[in-house]
């Protein structure tokens, strides 16, 4: 557990696991930073179905999921598996303090089929632009790419941010699960669409990318313009390497082979890096991915 910034109290005793309103926070991050550091997180929320029954269940995770961004204080995060707009709605109505933009992939107007969502405090940023594309060989219709199982879409925004007076883009991808091509070409065009929509300015490139370390050809054409922020942390990165954890509470390290959730970013100061295991009821994590934050600096 790591505090960041000037801390004007004593601290005479920290541990590792907090047992709060029934949620069990394995790495509690109070956020005692700088006016000037950001707080940007990706989080694939675990689509709502009816086969995740118990403490799986949408209703039972939700405000989990909404406590777990409120404790850490993400600014700005990138959302993927959002079912149509129910979960949004939920989110929504949980976290009041943040504004949003959102897509669906299957249709021209963005209102059907699973969603990507971009939620960032209102109070501090000011959106400036947005927009979308599909991860296909036609990015400007509504299309499914090379050997995707599914239609696949990025969503962006650029946004002011009031503290620093500094622009800057964030981009939010859910990767193809089944298509090996799909993932590599997707790379390939999300690549050459941040060239083309953000020039050389401050960007995140964050969500699901369905893609560990050991698919070199996508991890490499993601590196060749954004860095990795766990590669590039000031400190050390805190939690798992791997960012899937299937429902698992029992595994205490998850392999390289599960790292499939990343945030890059370009021209931007990289402080911590952290794989977020808070988890409730001691018997279930909000989602069967973790959350990755990071805390950087322009």
């Amino acid at each position: 557990m790591k505090y960041f910034g000037k801390v004007h109290i004593t601290v005479l005793f920290l541990a590792t696991f907090y047992l709060v309103s029934g949620v069990v926070y394995a790495q509690k991050d109070i956020n005692l930073s700088d006016s000037d550091t950001l707080c940007i997180a990706t989080y694939n929320v675990r689509i709502r179905t009816i086969a995740d029954t118990g403490p799986r269940n949408w209703k039972k995770r939700k405000n989990q999921v909404a406590d777990l961004i409120k404790n850490h204080h993400f600014d700005l995060f990138g959302v993927q598996e959002l079912d149509g707009l129910r979960q949004e709605n939920d989110l929504k109505k949980l976290l009041k303090e943040y504004d949003h933009i959102s897509r669906g992939r299957d249709d021209n107007a963005g209102k059907r089929g699973e969603r990507l969502a971009i939620f960032y405090d209102k109070d501090r940023f000011e959106l400036l632009n947005s927009g979308h594309f599909f991860l296909s060989e036609t990015p400007d219709t509504v299309s499914k790419g090379w050997d995707a199982a599914l239609k696949r879409i990025c969503l962006w925004g650029k946004f002011h941010d009031n503290k620093t007076q500094h622009n800057f883009y964030f981009f939010n991808v859910h990767f193809d699960h089944a298509g090996f091509i799909a993932r590599k070409e997707s790379a390939k065009l999300l690549i050459k669409k941040v060239k083309q929509i953000a020039d050389n300015d401050t960007i995140f490139c964050a969500g699901d990318f369905n893609a560990s370390t050991t698919e070199s050809s996508i991890y490499n054409t993601m590196t060749s313009y954004l860095a990795d922020s766990r590669e590039t942390s000031d400190k050390s990165p805190t939690g798992p390497e791997g960012t899937y954890n299937n429902w698992d509470v029992n595994s205490q390290k998850f392999g390289e082979n599960v790292k499939i959730d990343y945030i890059f970013v370009r021209n931007i100061h990289t402080r911590t890096y952290s794989v977020i295991q808070d988890r409730f009821c001691t018997t279930n994590y909000p989602s069967d991915h973790f959350p990755v934050m990071i805390k950087c600096t322009f």
